[in-house]
């Protein structure tokens, strides 16, 4: 009896191990032939084992903890940063930044000395901008690290960045509409038979251009068309997110409902908003995009799929409204006014409540004297140096970071 017993037990497990082996096999199986069409659903987030080429969806990143702010020229990208270091030191994380003073255009980031975290803490975010090294940024933070970024129409990212930077200063003309006609006259040949533009940095194609897309190569290319396809293809796999600046607070909404974020994690103050906007003819923009063929193709591209996230997010616009009225609440319980600062752009007057308020200094401060500021934190440093009105000091990094 006792035999039978044991046989029958051992027979059992046998059956059950077989089932386990088999009902994993089966998973295995589906979700590689699923692979494919899970990458083509824009609104997927997902991570692929590089073990077994399986996919797992991840739609749940909540709290949004690891990071990369894939920061572009001219796209709102201030205004998105102070957001995002606000977060990260509210939320304690720690923000992946050079010796102090790096600043906030970092080019190569294999160049620079980064002071290690905190013991037993690894790096969560990184925002500045820099030369894109999806790699490079992956070897810095966890595999889980999320990638999103900002896309601007190209006609009015040039004109803002043309403006913003003087580049008009170069060229002589009565005013700046030639101006602008006088810079693309001076670069005929770019992208025909060159990768070279003159006092282009920053402002052609450079949302393309902070993406890393390869110019010399697109040149060089037979089949640019594909060309420019594969690095869009590139793209889709490698940023998990990509927001439209002309729907900014609807951007942003979108943003908050994919990674658990609140009204007040995404408030915000425009950060280095233009005293004017020059002319430029409706004949001059229409030669614009086409002198800048590459941003806008990838413009027209996640502005076709943003939409398309859009129309899937039941109450998304209804929400956008109801941010812009939390917004404006912020705003007038920080801001008092605003007068002309630096580069010709507007700097906020806090109130008497906003200038006792970290969140109000928080984002009131400037992306480049806010990040100062945290070098200094993460060094240990404690001269806090001298810093304008309404910003925040070296005294608050250190306390919001180590208070309990």
């Amino acid at each position: 009896m006792q035999k039978t017993t044991q046989t029958i037990v051992l027979l059992f497990l046998c059956l059950f191990t077989f089932f386990l082996v088999w009902k994993s096999g089966y998973r295995y199986q589906n979700e590689v032939e699923n692979v494919e069409s899970l990458k083509n659903v824009e609104n997927l987030n997902y991570v692929e084992n590089e073990k077994n080429g399986t996919l797992s969806k991840v739609q749940n990143m909540c709290p949004l903890k690891n990071f990369v702010f894939v920061k572009t020229h001219k796209t709102g990208s201030s205004t998105m940063s102070n957001i995002l270091l606000r977060y990260a030191e509210n939320n304690k994380l720690n923000q992946l930044m050079g010796r102090y003073p790096t600043g906030t255009e970092y080019g190569d980031l294999s160049r620079h000395y980064y002071p290690p975290p905190p013991p037993g803490q690894h790096y969560n975010v990184f925002l500045m901008h820099a030369d894109y090294n999806h790699q490079f940024l992956l070897s810095k933070l966890p595999s889980s690290t999320v990638f999103f970024t900002f896309t601007r129409d190209p006609v009015s990212r040039y004109i803002s960045a043309f403006h913003f930077f003087k580049l008009d200063r170069y060229y002589d003309s009565s005013n700046f509409d030639n101006a602008v006609n006088l810079h693309m006259a001076d670069n005929s040949n770019y992208l025909i038979n060159t990768n070279q533009c003159r006092h282009c940095a920053r402002t052609v194609n450079s949302v393309a251009h902070d993406l890393g897309f390869d110019f010399k190569g697109y040149v060089k290319s037979v089949d640019k068309d594909k060309f420019l396809g594969d690095f869009l293809v590139k793209l889709r796999k490698e940023i998990d997110l990509v927001l439209i600046s002309e729907y900014y607070d609807l951007s942003l909404v979108l943003l908050a409902r994919r990674y658990c974020l609140t009204f007040d994690d995404i408030s915000y103050l425009k950060s280095l908003e233009s005293t004017s906007r020059p002319y430029v003819s409706e004949a001059t923009r229409e030669k614009l995009r086409q002198f800048q063929y590459v941003d806008a193709v990838i413009y027209d591209f996640y502005n076709a799929t943003f939409w398309d996230l859009v129309k899937k997010e039941e109450g998304l616009l209804e929400e956008a409204e109801r941010f812009k009225e939390h917004n404006k609440m912020v705003h007038d319980k920080c801001v008092a006014g605003k007068q002309i600062g630096t580069y010709d752009t507007y700097q906020f007057v806090l109130t008497e409540f906003g200038r006792t308020d970290f969140q109000c200094r928080a984002m009131c401060s400037r992306v480049l004297p806010f990040a100062h500021l945290i070098e200094k934190r993460n060094q240990g440093l404690r001269n806090d140096g001298p810093h304008q009105k309404d910003y925040l000091t070296l005294q608050d990094l250190y306390d919001i970071r180590y208070r309990q």
